[in-house]
């Protein structure tokens, strides 16, 4: 393996410094908040001026069996393999929910990200002798998020941690990061997963596992004893391979190249630098110019020889013009940073406010002296430069009678008692105005957490 320098103390500090990734992925509420966040990316507002409704409008399942995608052996026996699981069809029920809810719209946001690379991804592994299937994890850890960073500093919408891009010799540095570079991170994911595939020769469940939270958490991987966030994650893996071969759809992929047609490059003479900000840009802008460029971590533009210009919406508002960029202009020390302050919201990590946001988990915790990436819900932060991002909806505040109070006309919510064997899904099914998405918004009770008794929020009639 052959590093840079640079990369190769990055690689010393990733290995010192490791520790559990139980956050690797999201569990089901994680993920889809982090999905339900796109709605406002500004690629999605870009494809429905291109033809409404082609993300948010509206959809039913169509099930067309004569259009069924064939599947590999690989996806079949991972398949069974997730089918056996524990509470199976409890889980598959939940994640199927999700997917279901306001006209499938988490479906539909991750699939339209994936038509956009996905084709190439695939063609990528079959060329390696490896199942086209590998291409739909990214839709199962960061929704197909090109611009993703998360817990435990993965990032690109493989979620690949440090260690591991290091060791396919991707270059992370200050203001550079090519996990988000999708010419360097297919070739990456395809060494990742013919690497999971030779440890675990013959299993695919562990092949995925050893992905995503490596070789030895894979070893120690306990049918019996598997955490409630991981159990979560594979049965939400498990829905999306069986309605991605299942429900008919049509493919983005030709709206997202009349798209990238809307965008212009723009650069600084002989690869020089610029730094913009707030001062440059709309916020609107700003956060389309972070999401399109993700490969750029910082303010700070290095141009270099695999991206020598930076993407730019064309006739933007609020942008400088581009016969005018600030080459070779520093950062103003002496312009504060906005900071925007946050509330932590039930399934929310530091990855996904520092992804709403637009800054570095790293800020966030230097900024609010966090000692790591532990937060509470209903803790309030200091996100600097951030971004306005999506608005936040306010949650009820709780009561301090463990019983709840009893409702009554100013109470935004009505009182149910858990009943022994329930849980947030069999919940929801009992009122019309309840989703399951909407009761772990509510309440700040882990699924696994509920017991006979307890009280938790419903949305009013």
């Amino acid at each position: 393996m052959d590093l840079s320098p640079s990369n190769f103390v990055l690689l010393f500090l990733a290995i010192l410094t490791a520790r559990p990734t139980a956050m690797s992925q999201p569990d089901l509420s994680g993920w889809n908040r982090l999905v339900r966040q796109m709605e406002h990316a500004p690629w999605v507002s870009d494809l429905e001026r291109m033809e409404p409704g082609c993300v948010l409008g509206m959809f039913e399942p169509r099930l067309n069996p004569d259009r069924f995608k064939t599947r590999s052996a690989w996806a079949d026996g991972l398949t069974a393999q997730l089918e056996a699981l524990p509470l199976a069809e409890h889980h598959a029920d939940r994640a199927l929910q999700v997917l279901l809810a306001d006209g499938m719209r988490a479906f539909s946001l991750v699939q339209t990200a994936a038509d956009r690379h996905r084709a190439e991804v695939e063609a990528a592994f079959e060329a390696d002798g490896l199942p086209r299937e590998w291409g739909l994890l990214p839709m199962a850890l960061t929704g197909w998020d090109g611009a993703y960073y998360g817990p435990g500093r993965r990032a690109g919408p493989w979620a690949m941690d440090l260690v591991s891009a290091l060791s396919h010799q991707l270059e992370i540095r200050r203001g550079w990061d090519e996990r988000h570079v999708m010419e360097k991170m297919t070739p990456a994911a395809v060494a990742q997963a013919r690497q999971a595939t030779a440890a675990f020769p013959g299993d695919p469940m562990k092949q995925v596992l050893a992905f995503v939270r490596g070789v030895q958490a894979a070893q120690r991987f306990d049918v019996e004893q598997v955490d409630a966030e991981l159990l979560e994650w594979l049965h939400l893996l498990r829905v999306l391979l069986q309605t991605d071969r299942n429900f008919d759809r049509d493919n983005a992929h030709s709206l997202w190249l009349m798209r990238d047609q809307q965008w212009s490059t723009v650069s600084c003479p002989e690869s020089s630098f610029f730094h913009f900000s707030l001062l440059d840009v709309s916020p609107a802008v700003l956060r389309a110019l972070k999401e399109e460029n993700p490969w750029y971590t910082s303010d700070s533009v290095a141009f270099n020889p695999l991206r020598p210009a930076m993407l730019t919406p064309q006739g933007a508002t609020g942008w400088v013009p581009l016969d005018a960029l600030p080459c070779g202009r520093s950062p103003d020390r002496n312009v504060p940073r906005p900071v925007v302050r946050h509330q932590v919201q039930p399934g929310e990590v530091l990855g996904t406010i520092a992804r709403d946001y637009r800054v570095r988990i790293d800020e966030i915790i230097a900024h609010n002296g966090l000692s790591g990436d532990l937060i509470r819900v209903g803790q309030w932060l200091e996100i600097p430069g951030g971004l306005p991002g999506p608005k936040q909806e306010t949650l009820p505040k709780a009561s301090s009678d463990p019983a709840g109070p009893a409702a009554d006309s100013n109470t935004p919510w009505v009182w149910h008692t858990v009943q022994p064997g329930e849980s947030y899904w069999s919940i929801s099914t009992q009122y019309p105005q309840a989703t399951m998405e909407s009761l772990l918004r509510m309440n700040d009770i882990a699924p696994e957490a509920l017991r006979p008794g307890m009280k938790v929020r419903i949305p009013p009639p």
